[in-house]
């Protein structure tokens, strides 16, 4: 069994989740925003490391700074929306906003660029979160959604 099959089997397909590594080199390390962004933006892995080096150089903002976060993804054309709360003021799990969306069938809910546990980022595409490990037990933050 090779190392990504091990890895694989290890995060095993669910309705909320999909293995999906966008690291051109299939490298696992902590790489996720530009992992979600390139997923969430259909944009390849090397372009948006690319775009995040250019805001770093001319603003400062480290590459995995929210501000150049935030930068790059208006630049896309992105909006960001603040984290989604149930009726009872209660955060929603990555499971339960993936469910969410695909009950809604919203068009900008399509293709979804999302904090999820505090810290990590991850690509929601039709409900399913793309990523190299499930996080769906993690609560939603902010996220970004196409314009």
């Amino acid at each position: 069994m090779t190392r990504l099959e091990k890895r694989q089997s290890k995060y095993p397909e669910t309705s909320t989740f999909h293995y999906h590594n966008a690291n051109p080199k299939n490298r696992i390390t902590g790489d996720c925003r530009i992992r979600a962004i390139s997923v969430a933006c259909e944009i390849p892995y090397n372009q948006v490391v690319m775009d995040l080096a250019k805001i770093h150089c001319e603003t400062g903002y480290d590459q995995t700074a929210n501000q150049g976060i935030s930068i790059l993804m208006e630049q896309y054309g992105w909006i960001k929306c603040k984290q989604p709360r149930k009726a009872d003021n209660t955060k929603y799990t990555g499971e339960e906003f993936c469910r969410l969306i695909q009950r809604s069938r919203k068009p900008e809910w399509k293709r979804i660029m999302a904090n999820i546990g505090g810290h990590h980022e991850v690509a929601i595409i039709d409900g399913k979160v793309w990523d190299t490990w499930d996080s769906t037990d993690g609560s939603i933050g902010n996220y970004w959604v196409k314009r």
